[in-house]
């Protein structure tokens, strides 16, 4: 049996685990380069990217970046809506996984990060009441509008040449 036909315990080949370890680790360590710059992240664009190329395995790279987030930072409350903040951009981006438009892509991205505080505010919501999510959510609008504008401006500018770049890599793979 060749590295190729080995599967691991979920159906995934090693090469796969590997492929999405590391994409959960280059979203991480983007991340983290970038932290000096407030709500201005790539994380957003490396999985509409990665929804393109793995389609909807593309949760798994996802799902490592999420734990990865808690590890690094803690598993506070702000850590329990990424549990469903990033599994719901996967779910959106396979909605529209056909569409190759850097502008509607960018228009999803932008509107995503405009609504990630609203978003995050809902733990705040159960555990405090609507007073605390809205608390939560009103202190955060200026950052959820930085971070509209840069995820529109990012994935504008580099949805196609790395989309192209991800989807030629994944096919000298052969995955």
């Amino acid at each position: 049996m060749n590295s190729r036909s080995q599967r691991a315990t979920n159906g995934l080949t090693i090469r796969e685990l590997t492929l999405f370890a590391v994409s959960a680790a280059i979203m991480e360590a983007l991340k983290v380069a970038m932290a000096a710059l407030p709500n201005i992240e790539p994380v957003t664009l490396l999985i509409i990217i990665f929804v393109g190329v793995y389609g909807r395995r593309a949760i798994f790279p996802v799902l490592v970046y999420i734990f990865l987030e808690g590890i690094l930072f803690g598993f506070g409350i702000w850590w329990v809506s990424y549990l469903y903040i990033w599994p719901l951009l996967v779910a959106v981006s396979l909605l529209l996984v056909r569409c190759r438009s850097p502008l509607v892509w960018a228009m999803v991205a932008g509107l995503f990060g405009l609504l990630f505080g609203a978003l995050c505010a809902i733990p705040y919501f159960v555990t405090g009441g609507a007073q605390a999510a809205f608390a939560y959510w009103v202190a955060g609008l200026y950052f959820d509008l930085l971070h509209g504008a840069s995820n529109f401006v990012l994935v504008l500018l580099l949805y196609k040449p790395l989309s192209n770049l991800c989807t030629k890599l994944v096919q000298r793979m052969s995955l």
